[in-house]
């Protein structure tokens, strides 16, 4: 049986980036962000969407594309095929343009 998100695909929001490597290298903008969690709020609002079963939004560890202050993103197109595609984004202020990325490539 495959999973319902294999016929859109899926996003890869790495963990470490928010949770280890924003606090100890950039204090300041750990402190703007706060507690937000990038992956549980594109989660949350591609659910919202409708989107919740076909669009999986997945944390990783360490990508190994590391940018100051950023959160590294791959969304992955499995049935709607096209590239895969790494991006580094400001988890707060570019958040709702990469929801928009990642449901233009998926949805």
């Amino acid at each position: 049986m495959s999973p319902p998100w294999r016929e859109s695909g899926a996003a890869f929001v790495c963990e470490k980036c928010y949770k280890t490597r924003i606090p100890e290298e950039t204090p300041w903008i750990a402190e703007r962000i706060g507690d937000f969690q990038l992956r549980g709020w594109l989660k949350a609002r591609c659910k919202d969407a409708g989107l919740g079963k076909r669009v999986r939004i997945v944390a990783t560890g360490c990508q190994d594309i590391c940018a100051t202050g950023l959160v590294t993103v791959t969304i992955l197109p499995i049935g709607k095929g096209g590239e895969m595609e790494t991006l580094a984004v400001d988890p707060t202020e570019e958040r709702e343009a990469i929801l928009q990325r990642i449901m233009d490539r998926l949805a």
